[in-house]
């Protein structure tokens, strides 16, 4: 007995009948870069941009936090975020204080304008969210982030350590 014919989306880049277009990988990043284009023509009146509107909800969510941590929440290297941080500084939206107790580490604190600015522009990004999932039911959505969460987990380990082996089958 023949075995199973794969989907299409099961198909990788280095087999043959790959179709970029079908590339869950590729999906990923082209709905990524559409969300960011959306939110950042949406965010330009406010003289903001997608860096610091991930800040700004990353420290409505937990401020004060560090310098680094904000970097691996918003997935930005630290020398961009310290760049982005200091205009965000002269701007009035946050403040910047190294700890007393070990000054190579940074907090940041939002200021009262950044929390007006912010509450302005969550509206925007729940207009964004809700045109995104249009057609999408609640449990999709609750689905599509788990499997984002395991795929980054997946991918969150030493690309070498299975780089030579077989990878396992995939469920179905």
């Amino acid at each position: 007995m023949a075995g199973r014919r794969k989907l299409q989306s099961e198909i990788g880049p280095a087999e043959p009948g790959f179709v970029l277009e079908d590339y869950a990988l590729y999906n990923l990043v082209r709905t990524a870069a559409t969300y960011n284009e959306e939110m950042a023509k949406a965010l330009k009146r406010y003289r903001l941009d997608t860096i610091k509107w991930r800040v700004l909800m990353l420290l409505h969510d937990k401020s004060p936090s560090s310098v680094g941590d904000l970097a691996r929440r918003s997935v930005t290297k630290t020398p961009t975020l310290t760049r982005v941080l200091i205009r965000m500084e002269r701007d009035g939206l946050i403040v910047r204080r190294a700890l007393s107790v070990d000054k190579r580490v940074v907090q940041v604190t939002m200021t009262p304008k950044a929390a007006r600015t912010l509450k302005e522009v969550q509206a925007i990004g729940q207009r964004v969210f809700e045109r995104a999932f249009e057609g999408v039911s609640g449990t999709e959505t609750a689905e599509l982030t788990a499997i984002l969460k395991r795929i980054r987990a997946n991918l969150g380990r030493s690309p070498y350590e299975a780089a030579t082996e077989r990878p396992a089958a995939r469920a179905s």
